[in-house]
């Protein structure tokens, strides 16, 4: 019992991860239609961030977390504003901005190879390696801090779609952008304000991270991938739906290193073969969007 335990902090910390980055992609996508699969490279950026503002510049997490977020949700803005607006405005087929971020995802990572080497980096632990018990649950003190942050965005996020004027202008524009034009929106701001906040989301998910696994420019592609399958998983209607679908892959994920007798090598192909299987037996995911059938 006390190995399951254990084993689900883990799903938990790992679910967390791969929820915050499909959070990602669904703040971009909703008010947008755009997917995009450069999200695993905002996430290295936010390690890269935590390893210049708190491995090296020496600030105290309270700090740097903040820093770090709001220095890739800025990169996440001026790449609406220099790479996708144009093409919108240009009247781009809706295929070119997916392709365009996928040409910044190269640059991203290139990029960050350039600044700061190929060599693995890391972060150090807010509250250090001591180990941590929540009544019955047993981890390490990283985990529950991933846990925290995690639920923390999550509230904030479902809060600003559920309560506040804005996130009423983001739900009126992924459901009809020429009427929510029409009832004087403005479109710009809105991909804009999208893209800073899923950027800012996937940097959050980047330093979360960092502390865990060594930080080098390569690890945003197998982050990228889990957490577009979370996505798909959940559903796009929903922000719980990201959380969920990140959860129930690391479940399966975890499930499928500890007990399956096959290789461990052979547990990278778990999210293609949930992905696979969601788009053809449900592919609206878990959780339909409101209103939904």
């Amino acid at each position: 019992m006390t190995d399951l335990l254990e084993l689900l902090v883990s799903v938990g910390e790992a679910g967390c991860i791969y929820g915050l980055v499909a959070l990602s992609y669904l703040l971009v996508l909703r008010p947008t239609g755009i997917i995009n699969f450069a999200a695993g490279e905002w996430v290295g950026l936010g390690a890269f961030a935590g390893v210049t503002l708190i491995a090296q510049g020496k600030l105290p997490w309270i700090v740097g977390l903040p820093l770090a977020v709001l220095a890739v949700g800025l990169i996440g803005w001026l790449t609406e504003r220099l790479t996708i607006r144009p093409l919108v405005e240009g009247g781009a087929s809706v295929l070119s901005p997916v392709l365009a971020l996928l040409g910044m995802l190269v640059v991203y990572r290139e990029s960050a190879s350039l600044i700061w080497g190929v060599d693995n980096m890391f972060v150090p632990m807010p509250f250090g390696f001591g180990r941590v018990e929540v009544g019955p649950f047993a981890g390490s003190s990283q985990s529950f801090f991933i846990l925290t942050i995690t639920a923390g965005v999550f509230l904030l996020v479902w809060l600003l779609f559920e309560k506040t004027v804005w996130g009423k202008a983001f739900e009126a524009v992924a459901l009809n952008r020429m009427a929510a034009a029409l009832m004087g929106i403005n479109l710009k701001l809105v991909a804009a304000m999208a893209f800073f906040g899923g950027a800012a989301v996937a940097g959050v998910a980047g330093l979360l991270v960092a502390p865990i696994t060594s930080v080098h420019f390569l690890m945003g592609l197998p982050l990228a991938i889990k957490g577009f399958t979370a996505l798909v998983i959940g559903g796009v209607g929903r922000v719980e739906g990201a959380l969920l679908g990140g959860l129930l892959l690391a479940l399966v994920e975890k499930l499928t290193l500890r007990y399956a007798p096959i290789p461990s090598g052979f547990a990278i192909g778990v999210p293609f073969v949930m992905l696979i299987l969601f788009l053809m037996l449900r592919p609206g995911g878990l959780l339909r969007a409101k209103g939904g059938d």
